[in-house]
């Protein structure tokens, strides 16, 4: 395993300013004895030069020419010091000093990373960067068709060489601080433009079903143009999509070879199990009689009597009559909730739960991955259901709607760009959790069992998109190892959404049709 993640954690129950006070005093002491540690380190390396100039002195010296410096005994009453052992022990004081420093320094940052100590400067600096509106004019149509095309060679839409891809890959990575303020003002531009063309045509103010001009320039300078933008794409979109593929969905229960979905006990199973859903259906799994596009939906009975319900969606397929397409995305991004709930991939996931017994009161946990978190997120927003829980992972929702009292743990890696398609930063709330991954190649030193980074389960030398779920898995298997009460405190609550016996599994296939 090559390639390992590092996470850090914004939003989820605060700390109180007492707590928060205690641990960044406790952060400022493990650095300051780090800094110590490295002193001591530098004082015993100056030690060890003193004994090695002392040792080359000593030679122009008659008495210690008469007797080896590393032999026991005297000369002339002259006691010879054991300079090379002396020398090795200051080598060992000054590696000793630095293990203990770099060890002090990683303490300081497990303690800083667990309790979200600086993400919330981190969150304004983010947000701040995507509020600055991109100058349309500013944005070149080469440069423009280049980004365009890493995207889609990254998640495979287009096919290109290895190397290419890599190159893809790469520009993604290096970029990945500037992707959220790039959608953001590609929205605006695509904004101004829409806005410019009814100006043009008479259709700057008053009011109807078309969007006013100034309403559009207005929203450029929001945090929501991005899903302003796919609002109006939608209208477009949506009616084009219908034609190719029609707008009935064909809804079918699959009975799998075996049981796909194992029963769930928390988040780090929920995920596990959204992602054998996935790469059962996607050909990257075992062959078990799953195609594309199905959702799976597991039934408990709960400890208090209750019936409580998990809806596992995966993301986007691509394939022509599938409900989760590519443009089903844009109507899911939308501003608008009844275009959101209109989405394809949105009505076939209601339609299974409908048909596998959800009832409008019980509770409900979602978790979807990319096209399926948005799903989720949308369930959250608009939906009749008792959404409780939902998890995303790589999915961009930050302008979601979602209803006060659900609880929403996002999953985002630093460089999968799709993540950060809505422009903006989640919002950091006791109830929005959001964990952020960073991507980097495993230090030559590194130790088994190390708390400091947790490996990519099945990564290649190469890098890959880190939009595999995958690498979510291990994004948050790492914030859960911090011990963070915050990512303890939103396990707790989804595990209350489900908690007792699995009693059944279904397995629901759409389809589009004319």
């Amino acid at each position: 395993m090559t390639w390992h993640v590092t996470s850090r954690i914004a939003g989820g129950p605060a700390l109180s300013v007492a707590e928060t006070q205690q641990f960044q005093a406790l952060c400022a002491s493990l650095a300051q004895a780090s800094r110590q540690m490295t002193i001591q380190a530098r004082y015993w390396s100056e030690a060890r030069e003193r004994i090695v100039s002392y040792q080359l002195q000593s030679g122009f010296y008659p008495a210690n020419q008469q007797v080896s410096p590393f032999n026991a005994g005297t000369a002339t009453g002259h006691i010879p010091l054991r300079y090379r052992a002396l020398s090795a022990w200051c080598d060992e004081q000054t590696r000793d000093c630095h293990a203990i420093a770099e060890r002090l320094d990683t303490l300081c940052r497990l303690v800083a990373r667990a309790h979200g100590l600086y993400t919330d400067a981190e969150h304004r600096v983010s947000a701040y960067g995507a509020s600055i509106p991109t100058n349309p004019l500013a944005t070149s149509s080469p440069s423009l068709k280049q980004f365009a095309a890493s995207i889609l060679q990254s998640i495979g839409c287009i096919p290109e060489s290895d190397d290419k891809q890599q190159a893809a890959l790469e520009a993604l990575h290096i970029t990945a601080p500037y992707h959220e303020a790039i959608m953001a003002g590609f929205s605006a531009m695509v904004l101004g433009g829409i806005a410019a063309s009814r100006t043009r045509r008479g259709i700057g103010t008053g009011a109807g079903g078309v969007r006013r001009a100034d309403d559009l320039f207005q929203g450029m300078l929001t945090k929501q143009r991005v899903n302003i933008a796919a609002g109006q794409l939608a209208s477009i979109t949506s009616s084009l999509n219908d034609r190719r593929q029609g707008n009935c969905i064909d809804l079918t229960r699959r009975h799998p070879s075996r049981q796909i979905a194992q029963p769930v006990d928390g988040i780090t199973d929920a995920i596990a199990q959204l992602r054998s859903v996935a790469e059962s259906q996607y050909g990257t799994g075992e062959d078990n009689g799953l195609s594309y596009a199905t959702v799976a939906i597991q039934r408990y009975r709960r400890d208090d009597g209750g019936t409580g319900w998990l809806v596992i969606v995966p993301g986007t397929d691509g394939h022509a009559d599938s409900p989760f397409g590519w443009a089903q995305n844009i109507e899911l991004m939308s501003d608008d909730a009844d275009t959101r709930l209109a989405a394809d991939s949105a009505r076939m996931v209601m339609d299974a739960m409908h048909r596998a017994g959800i009832k409008p009161d019980d509770p409900v946990a979602v978790i979807g991955h990319s096209q399926g978190g948005i799903v989720a997120a949308t369930l959250a927003a608009d939906s009749p259901y008792n959404i409780r829980h939902i998890v995303t992972a790589g999915s961009p929702v930050a302008n979601h709607p979602i209803r006060t009292g659900v609880w929403a743990t996002s999953i985002e890696m630093d460089d999968e760009l799709v993540a950060a398609l809505d422009g903006t930063p989640n919002p950091a709330s006791a109830s929005w959790l959001t964990i952020h991954g960073s991507v980097a190649q495993a230090p030559h030193n590194l130790e088994a069992g190390t708390d400091i980074t947790t490996p990519v389960p099945q990564s290649t030398q190469a890098r890959e998109m880190s939009h595999h779920l995958k690498f979510h898995q291990a994004a948050y298997a790492n914030a859960h190892a911090l011990g963070s009460e915050a990512v303890d405190s939103h396990n707790r609550h989804f595990r209350e959404v489900i908690a007792g016996t699995l009693e059944e599994t279904s397995y629901w296939q759409g389809r589009m049709a004319r």
